[in-house]
């Protein structure tokens, strides 16, 4: 657990801010009994460090528990089946040393990309063939990333893998980054 500002700068405004309520609050000619007087400047303080806290944007950064993981298998003709499976290979190595609140995705892409499967605990890719359809001519990495961001679960880190050779040759993957 741990806090952080967006707008920093604003803390000085702290200092500032607690002369000035207590300045009017030693000024003030209003009779009261000491205990209240000093209930009230207490009071005013609070409420002038939680004005400022807010207006320097004060986060709360929760660590997200898991990791998600999507997988985007190149299926296009540059790529030989041997190469093919090594990457498969390579993607169950990963699921292997993965922890239980880690999940893993496979999405395959050639002409266009297609969801194989969701990020889910219980990804398998040793025994399961690639049943997605996809056309196989061209290489459109681009349209791969914005289907794997797209994908995510809400909650988590988010990670994409690509594994092809890099031949793009349809899209825009740096425009898609």
């Amino acid at each position: 657990m741990k806090f952080q500002f967006t707008h920093p700068h604003w803390l000085l405004l702290l200092p500032l801010a607690w002369t000035w309520v207590i300045w009017f609050a030693l000024k003030s000619d209003v009779q009261t009994a000491a205990w209240r007087r000093w209930l009230a400047l207490g009071v005013r303080l609070v409420v002038t460090l939680l004005v400022v806290l807010a207006i320097a944007g004060l986060q709360w950064m929760k660590p997200q528990e898991g990791v998600n993981v999507f997988f985007l298998f190149d299926r296009s003709e540059s790529i030989p089946s041997v190469q093919q499976d090594v990457a498969r290979k390579l993607a169950n190595r990963f699921a292997e040393g993965r922890r239980k609140t880690d999940k893993m995705g496979l999405l395959v892409f050639g002409t266009d990309a297609a969801l194989e499967s969701t990020a889910s605990a219980q990804v398998d890719l040793k025994d399961t063939r690639i049943l997605a359809v996809i056309g196989t001519e061209r290489t459109d990495i681009g349209g791969a990333i914005r289907l794997g961001t797209a994908a995510f679960p809400e909650t988590g880190q988010k990670r994409l893998v690509l594994l092809s050779d890099g031949n793009e040759n349809l899209g825009d993957a740096l425009e898609a980054l």
